[in-house]
């Protein structure tokens, strides 16, 4: 009798288990290089922990999205679930979207390896009205601001990044392609918490712009220095000549990548002439303050030290902090002045 218990409780968990469907689904095998490619991932079972594979050889553009559907016909109930991706291939050739996995009752279920060919950029047939009336490759730029390209050494300069957009474009997202290397340079980026759309003279017409990055750069070494390029990934919004029942011009999404570009810093060398005693390569105007978390203790017991050096640059105050225990800075403040 236990022999046939056992043998069905088998039998209905390996039932259970055949039962579990998960699977990925493309919209097309074979596409242009120009082409988007859409991918589903789908479960007839409420799975969670969802691990999306890499998608090595591919950008993102939407998703995931998670529809789920449920219902019941005839007494019989069916669930659905699925994670839906839109991909653009960044390369020609044979690309592999990897196993993507699930966990159902302490099980893991992994979809099988989609096999992906990408060819040349193909043509697509659009109505005319479909087509943008403006470019974003003169509507939209990336420049970096550099405040000072012959400092001596140790002397802070700052390199600031704008996104630069015209008023015939809108962007609704962006992604770092290349990060700025700064060789030679001791760098500290200032957090810019929020950003803030600006308007501003550029190429001698007004523009939108928003600070992306600011960092504090001290040149290490004297002679020419190079700061590679920060380069971005733009999603874009180009006018067409459709409009809505409301008479509002339609938009198209495109995609631009931007670059500042190198920038060459000439940094000279400290003159020897009127050289303090005891000068240690500092640069600048610097205040020193030490701040305990307490100033009265019992035997036994601890406190904490702030150390805050001011450092005074320009119409700008620059706030290294560093706390009991932590590495030298903490953390960097800048405040206007």
């Amino acid at each position: 009798m236990k022999k046939s218990i056992v043998a069905l409780v088998l039998m209905v968990c390996n039932m259970l288990l055949a039962q579990v469907q998960f699977e990925a689904k493309v919209s097309k095998n074979t596409l242009g290089l120009n082409e988007r490619l859409r991918i589903d991932f789908t479960m007839n079972i409420d799975g969670d922990n969802f691990n999306q594979p890499s998608f090595e050889g591919f950008r993102i553009i939407a998703g995931p999205s998670q529809q789920v559907s449920q219902s019941w016909i005839n007494g019989k109930s069916s669930f659905e679930k699925t994670y839906s991706y839109y991909l653009l291939p960044q390369q020609k050739g044979t690309l592999i979207i990897k196993q993507a996995s699930i966990e159902y009752n302490g099980q893991i279920y992994k979809t099988s390896p989609i096999k992906i060919n990408v060819t040349n950029a193909v043509q697509e047939a659009r109505d005319p009205n479909d087509a943008p009336q403006v470019s974003a490759d003169n509507n939209l730029y990336l420049v970096a601001d550099i405040s000072k390209t012959n400092p001596y050494i140790n002397e802070p300069i700052t390199v600031v990044y704008k996104l630069y957009f015209s008023y015939n474009v809108g962007i609704s997202n962006w992604r770092e392609l290349d990060k700025p290397k700064y060789n030679n340079f001791w760098s500290q980026n200032i957090d810019i918490k929020q950003l803030v759309l600006e308007e501003g003279m550029f190429k001698g017409e007004r523009y939108r712009f928003v600070v992306l990055r600011k960092t504090v750069l001290y040149p290490q070494k004297s002679g020419k220095l190079v700061i590679e390029p920060l380069s971005l990934d733009v999603d874009v919004q180009l006018p067409t000549n459709h409009r809505d029942m409301f008479g509002r011009i339609i938009v198209t999404d495109g995609n631009k990548r931007v670059s500042a570009g190198a920038k060459t810093i000439s940094v000279k060398a400290l003159p020897e002439a009127g050289k303090p005693e005891g000068f240690s390569g500092a640069v600048g105007k610097f205040d020193f303050r030490v701040t305990p978390s307490k100033t009265n203790l019992k035997n036994g017991e601890s406190l904490d030290l702030m150390v805050s050096v001011f450092w005074k640059w320009e119409h700008e105050i620059i706030q290294f902090t560093k706390t009991s225990g932590s590495q030298f800075p903490r953390n960097v403040r800048s405040y206007s002045q």
